[in-house]
């Protein structure tokens, strides 16, 4: 809390605020499946709004989990393995051979979306002094506008020109998880976890 704003704040600031944009960028896709999905299994509107809902959903689950997780074994472990468990439904959702597997893929991909973007922003708020708290936070936050309008490009670019381009695009908005999970290799437990924990020497 003594600590002024440093070189590591905004490094973290930068990954955690990739995987809002991911979490952004899954959530906003999903209005530019929807009309690909209709002609591929003949949707009837109830069934369109069925899938609009179904990332709500999971998220709605996910955010729970995640905080019941995130106070047992770390909040790094539930960032990790939340974006992981996205990643693979997000692809499941993309190779989806019927309307069921590709409902069930997107509830279990916002599973994990709301477990990832539930614990970051307590994970991050451990590092950082009260004083800039909110600030912090508030940018935090700002990273999910990226995602918005990195969905409308893909949207725009993915979908309508190649065959098979709303699976396409899914698959695309997992790949970049990847590098995500590799910069959090290197991320430390939050210290204030540890500490609580009894994990002094680790803090």
């Amino acid at each position: 809390d003594r600590l002024p704003l440093s070189r590591p704040h905004y490094s973290l600031l930068i990954m955690g605020g990739l995987g809002y944009t991911f979490d952004g960028m899954d959530a906003a896709i999903v209005a530019f499946l929807l009309p690909s999905a209709r002609a591929e299994w003949g949707l009837s509107s109830g069934q369109l709004g069925i899938i609009g809902s179904a990332t709500p959903f999971g998220y709605l689950f996910g955010a729970a989990l995640a905080g019941i997780l995130g106070d047992r074994i770390g909040r790094k472990k539930v960032m990790i393995y939340a974006l992981l468990f996205y990643a693979f439904f997000t692809v499941v959702a993309a190779a989806a051979p019927s309307y069921e597997v590709f409902l069930v893929a997107r509830v279990l991909a916002g599973l994990g979306t709301g477990a990832e973007s539930a614990i970051i922003a307590p994970y991050l708020s451990e590092f950082v002094p009260a004083a800039r708290r909110g600030w912090f936070i508030g940018a935090l936050a700002g990273f999910f506008s990226f995602g918005f309008v990195g969905a409308a490009v893909l949207g725009r670019l993915i979908v309508p020109t190649f065959d098979g381009g709303w699976r396409w695009v899914q698959v695309i908005t997992a790949i970049p998880v990847l590098m995500v999970l590799w910069w959090r290799r290197s991320l430390p437990e939050s210290p204030r976890w540890l500490l609580l924990n009894g994990r002094d020497e680790e803090a």
